[in-house]
């Protein structure tokens, strides 16, 4: 890798107003720039680092899936890479200094803080604007899992697998790309017996990526179950997917 010389930056979207005519590359770290922020037509947005489908773990303070999927499109891409994008970004606008820019404000949970973290692993210094982040904090947030901390009702696996087995499941035949059946609340007959299943899926399921997203997959004989993502909290949880391995 050839060497590049980067002054790199983060801050949080509500800085631009006072990073925008200073010596700063605005670049935003989470993809194309979305809601009310002024000045957003001034921001680039880094290629390939789009969060859009990791929103809804976002809005579960699922930072452990968030913290996932998005060191692995770090790792992906590459230091190297990353780097060229970076210098690239500041040629084109001829300043010399890169400001990671994201949604989170001073040590709340940020793409942002995921970034500057894999720069430092590859010695390249980061400053967030105007003062230091926790980073330990961080690091303790990308730890964390909302479903963990749920809980779960204290049911045996052979229970959840037997009680799945009885259940009825429709065939998905709008996804005939990703065949699978699933079986619905309404038609569960108990609602709280649906939830405890939820509840167990959710804690003990394997955490595996697929289509950008992370599923809880909890595994009994033939079969895969899990739910969708973007059921926040268990209450909204309207369906339980199956999968055959």
């Amino acid at each position: 890798m050839k060497e590049i010389d980067l002054q790199v930056y983060t801050a949080s979207f509500d800085k631009i107003e006072e990073l925008r005519n200073q010596d700063f590359v605005l670049v935003s770290v989470s993809g194309k720039v979305l809601g009310d922020i002024k000045h957003k037509e001034e921001v680039e947005p880094l290629r390939g680092f789009s969060t859009y489908r990791m929103r809804y773990h976002k809005q579960a303070n699922d930072y452990l899936s968030c913290y996932l999927l998005y060191r692995q499109i770090l790792e992906k891409k590459g230091i190297t890479r990353i780097l060229e994008q970076l210098e690239e970004l500041k040629l084109k606008h001829n300043k010399s200094k890169i400001v990671l820019l994201g949604y989170g404000n001073e040590n709340e949970f940020d793409y942002r803080h995921i970034f500057a973290g894999f720069l430092q692993e590859n010695n390249i210094s980061v400053v967030e604007y105007p003062k230091p982040v926790n980073m330990d904090l961080q690091r303790r947030l990308w730890k964390y899992d909302p479903y963990k901390e749920a809980g779960h009702d204290n049911l045996t696996d052979e229970y959840i697998g037997e009680t799945l087995e009885q259940a009825k499941f429709i065939f998905a035949k709008t996804l005939p790309e990703n065949p699978h059946h699933y079986t619905l609340r309404k038609d569960f007959g108990n609602d709280e017996k649906f939830l405890s299943i939820v509840r167990h899926i959710r804690f003990f399921g394997e955490l595996e990526e697929f289509g950008g997203m992370i599923f809880r997959c909890f595994y009994w004989e033939n079969y895969k179950y899990h739910t969708h993502p973007f059921d926040i909290l268990d209450i909204n949880t309207d369906l339980i997917n199956r999968h055959e391995i």
